[in-house]
């Protein structure tokens, strides 16, 4: 016996050393049909029919895609020994042991028992008979499987003792193989879940760049001498500090238009020239120290659009008339052009 069994243990014990999930409640049930042999049948006489027809009906339960247990019925079928019928047919109960060969095939080995109760010209006899499997199932569909298995089965019969002769009376005792082919039903065995790909982390658009339509004002007092265009050095700071605050904005794509404005004092003509001369030299200060030059603009206003508007008409003294117009002579750069947007986060892709 131990023999015969050996190497459906050690298949048992290698697919359960790789066992791996099964689908959650994965319950199935079959039937089969098949062939069944008498081994020892012969021994009783050369009359003996040692084949018969097999039918199996069974239920079992997946632990994981390796691991399973099996309980089942066994008809082993009616032979003739001689003229008298022998028969048998039981209870099976038995762990299965599966090793995947892909998607479609698997094999498989089984261990267990065959309570059998058998009939013959002596009556009946119940017992348990030690069980041996090798099959292979071949998934037809998600829930549909077709299979072959055999079985063997040891000292089934009425006399577990073998003793042949008992008071004169024939006992009968065979080792039992059977062939079938078996069709499974999985009811709630599915297709395995693809895992599903983290959605890509797509960055929020930038923020659309903001307009930028900035003017400055800067005193000519601080700028200039009275009715000339050369930077004092005062001045010279005041647009240092011009250009930083320009530098601050960081206009996209930007210019510039530096306008220049005198007081009421003196001919048209005069402040014309002086309102361009002025605006050119504050123009020429900032391209100097990096404004683009095609983007740098000057205009001459003159005396137009003064600040003061008439409260210095009634001013006769012209020391006082000059303090008063202070306010008129101006020099005002307007920034133009959009803010440049921040750089947008950098974002690391999901990992799966």
């Amino acid at each position: 016996m131990n023999i015969r069994l050996k190497p459906v243990w050690i298949a048992l014990a290698l697919a359960a050393t790789g066992a791996q999930a099964a689908p959650d409640n994965d319950w199935y049930a079959g039937v089969g049909g098949g062939w069944a042999i008498a081994h020892d049948l012969g021994d009783f006489g050369k009359d003996a029919s040692k084949d018969a027809t097999a039918l199996s009906l069974f239920g079992g339960y997946n632990f994981t895609e390796n691991l399973g247990a099996e309980l089942g019925y066994l008809s082993t079928g009616d032979w003739d020994v001689q003229g008298n019928d022998f028969s048998s047919q039981g209870a099976t109960l038995s762990v299965i042991g599966r090793l995947p060969l892909g998607d479609i095939f698997s094999v498989f080995a089984e261990g267990g028992g065959y309570i059998y109760h058998v009939k013959s010209i002596n009556g009946g006899d119940n017992n348990l008979a030690p069980l041996a499997g090798l099959g292979l199932t071949a998934k037809l569909h998600d829930w549909v499987d077709i299979q072959a298995r055999y079985r063997y089965m040891v000292r089934v019969g009425d006399d577990p003792d073998n003793d042949k002769l008992n008071s004169g009376t024939q006992r009968w005792v065979s080792d039992i193989s059977t062939a079938t082919l078996e069709l499974v039903i999985h009811p709630n065995r599915s297709k395995p879940v693809e895992p599903v790909a983290a959605p890509a982390v797509v960055p929020p658009p930038p923020p659309a760049p903001e307009p930028v339509d900035q003017t400055f004002n800067l005193s000519s007092d601080v700028l200039f001498a009275f009715g000339k265009a050369d930077l004092k050095p005062e001045g010279m700071q005041a647009l240092e500090s011009l250009y930083q605050q320009i530098v601050d904005v960081q206009p996209k794509d930007g210019s510039a238009v530096v306008m220049g404005y005198t007081d009421r004092i003196g001919s048209d003509a005069n402040n014309q020239a002086l309102s361009e001369a002025r605006a050119s030299t504050v123009a020429n200060f900032l391209i100097g120290k990096g404004l683009p030059a095609d983007k740098v603009s000057i205009q001459g206003n003159g005396e137009s659009n003064p600040v003061t508007g008439s409260q210095c008409d009634a001013i006769k003294a012209r020391a006082a008339l000059i303090d008063c117009l202070g306010p008129d002579r101006r020099v005002e750069v307007r920034v133009t052009g959009t803010q440049g947007a921040p750089e947008a986060p950098v974002t690391e892709p999901a990992v799966q």
